[in-house]
């Protein structure tokens, strides 16, 4: 069910790195290694949160067929309750396998998503002279998407609208569950796109930071040229800096930002916070 995370390669580029003999290549190495291994955990949320969909919808049928069974005073129902009962048995231990996989897996014993078990609460990494966060530019971003869906004939525009209008009145989980909507009817809709951007975005604004930093990294996997690409890095960086203070994932997502993207008007906020974190 679950790929390999490759974690021997991370380990021996950082221990390179530590020496003090890294060479550029090695750096970049570690770099690209943290963003392959991000996009697998990434990918096993995203199956972990499809299963216990399904353990949600399966229980409200059973629910909804033994309010029906307790109406009627009959039996007729008995054998539809006993198969779905039985499937949701099994969908419960499918949840369980996958959480203690992930649980157990190199890539969570290795932080990888710079929150390890008993680390300190999340907090914004502060330093004497540093400038502070930059603001975020999603708000500009949502009105310019508002604006563009008025004239869509995408099949998925208004899911896609609703995820807008719910981010625009600060309601984020509900832009969660739009998302979701979306990616399962019009998984191939270019909308999934800016609907993931403004995802991780609600995910940030909730300080769901841990998962804000995986739909980041996900999107910048599936769109590394995309619209939002910069914007992400730069929000996944501070992420990691309100994530148990990870000054090390926020400066290989910088050190891709600058990079990657050098002309993104992101990068003079970047080079700021990687002014900062050095200090």
């Amino acid at each position: 069910m679950f790929r390999p995370y490759f974690i021997a390669t991370l380990v021996a580029a950082a221990i390179v790195a530590g020496a003090g003999c890294a060479s550029e290549q090695d750096v970049k190495q570690l770099n690209d290694n943290q963003f392959v291994l991000r996009g697998m955990i990434a990918s096993d949320r995203q199956q972990l949160d499809a299963v216990q969909q399904q353990v949600r919808e399966l229980r409200d049928q059973v629910s909804e067929i033994q309010h029906s069974t307790a109406a009627t005073g009959g039996g007729a129902n008995a054998g539809q309750l006993a198969d779905l009962s039985d499937r949701l048995g099994k969908v419960e231990s499918e949840v369980n396998a996958i959480q203690v996989a992930m649980a157990n897996s190199p890539a969570a014993a290795a932080g990888a998503t710079g929150s390890p078990a008993g680390g300190p609460p999340p907090m914004v990494a502060e330093h004497t002279g540093c400038p502070p966060p930059p603001a975020p530019t999603w708000p500009q971003d949502l009105d310019a998407e508002i604006a563009a869906a008025e004239s869509s004939g995408d099949p998925g525009v208004r899911q896609y609208r609703a995820l807008l209008q719910d981010m625009k009145d600060g309601k984020y989980p509900l832009v969660l569950v739009q998302f979701n909507k979306l990616q399962r009817s019009n998984p191939k809709s270019p909308l999934i796109e800016p609907a993931e951007y403004f995802a991780a975005n609600a995910l940030f604004e909730m300080k769901d930071f841990g998962r804000a930093i995986l739909q980041f990294n996900d999107l910048v996997l599936r769109y590394p040229k995309g619209k939002y690409a910069s914007q992400s890095l730069l929000r996944q960086a501070q992420a990691f800096l309100n994530n148990g203070n990870d000054q090390l994932d926020a400066k290989l997502t910088l050190d891709t930002l600058v990079n990657k993207h050098a002309d993104a008007p992101e990068v003079p906020a970047a080079k700021a916070m990687l002014n900062c974190i050095a200090s």
